[in-house]
């Protein structure tokens, strides 16, 4: 069996989620690592037994035996490695969101219609059979007409302190927004949003906004980091799509797992890469395999395009600068 040899660029704590999740596929061998910090890529090659390791990214990008690249660097640092990469002939994942500016994303795109290789953005969702289960009932005719898509994204307050330099809606609302746009099958015409920002708002932390696509549907968001640490409640998330017919509801407020002990009350997480046996599962992994397989064929993903995480981008990005101006925003394919 033909092996996929991947290299990742960047070492947070979802460099590491690659890593476990690329570790569980039998046709990936992970040939090298990369982080800003040449002691932190060794640390991370030395733990699991990666052979290469390169303090930047071009190093390991220059490499000629690696065959695609994981980027799961911040994501104002993706578009650099990513069009390297592809220039470089490399297949290339690169987490959501595929950018954090417009002109980012189509400096990304621009590559990749040039390029050998294939690009995939890491829109986890789409592998989640909860959210894609959801989508293929709107999608079957089962709910007949899409009225209305709404979601919620809540996450704990300690996530202000790593990830606060960051609008939560890039963050934690563009997954949403792609699968509302998915499930749609329509672009958003107008956003109007409300945002409460820490640094601003006395520690109050989140986006609510309001969509119109263009198809007539009406979408509504939510997403806050403003749940107690203490809880021991990693996620509050939900998602509906109303239609004519019926109606597809995603609860995840209450976990379906959780582990009450001396330390206090877990939800483990059994969705997104649980491990089973020893081994990644979920649906980081399956969204790696289906990159990989992807990238062996040097076909396209059919479930995910680089346009679907620009559309979803610019979404999110209508939703800041509403919330920002107090007004709703036109977006590109209806401003005048």
């Amino acid at each position: 069996m033909k092996r996929l040899r991947v290299g990742i660029v960047g070492l947070g704590a979802f460099g590491e989620s690659h890593i476990g999740a690329y570790r569980a596929l039998p046709n990936v061998e992970i040939a090298a690592v990369a982080s800003r910090s040449g002691e932190r890529a060794r640390q991370i090659a030395d733990r699991y037994g990666i052979p290469e390791w390169h303090g930047s990214h071009e190093a390991l990008i220059a490499d000629d035996t690696i065959d695609a690249v994981s980027i799961t660097t911040a994501e104002h640092e993706h578009r650099d490695p990513a069009v390297l990469a592809l220039r470089a002939g490399k297949h290339v994942l690169v987490e959501k969101p595929i950018a954090a500016t417009l002109e980012d994303a189509d400096a990304i795109l621009a590559a990749a219609r040039e390029a050998s290789g294939i690009l995939m953005p890491g829109h986890i969702l789409r592998f989640e059979p909860k959210y894609a289960g959801a989508r293929a009932a709107a999608a079957s005719g089962t709910l007949g007409r899409i009225v209305s898509i709404s979601a919620r994204r809540n996450r704990p307050r300690g996530l202000i302190a790593t990830h606060g330099r960051v609008h939560p809606a890039l963050i934690t609302a563009i997954h949403d927004i792609d699968i509302m746009l998915w499930t749609a099958g329509a672009h958003v015409r107008q956003v109007h949003a409300i945002d409460r920002i820490a640094s601003r708002d006395d520690g109050a932390h989140g986006l609510w906004g309001l969509l119109e696509f263009a198809n007539g549907v009406v979408g509504a968001i939510e997403t806050s980091w403003l749940l107690p640490d203490a809880a021991g409640i990693g996620t509050d998330d939900a998602f509906q799509v109303t239609g004519l017919d019926g109606t597809a509801k995603i609860s995840l407020d209450a976990p379906a797992f959780r582990i009450w002990s001396a330390d206090g009350g877990q939800a483990p997480d059994v969705s997104y890469e649980p491990v089973l046996h020893g081994v990644v599962s979920g649906a980081l992994r399956d969204e790696l395999a289906h990159f990989a397989s992807c990238a062996l064929a040097g076909t396209p993903s059919p479930i995910i395009s680089p346009d679907d995480a620009r559309a979803a981008l610019a979404v999110v990005l209508a939703l800041i600068e509403s919330a920002a101006r107090g007004e709703p925003v036109l977006l590109e394919e209806d401003a005048t």
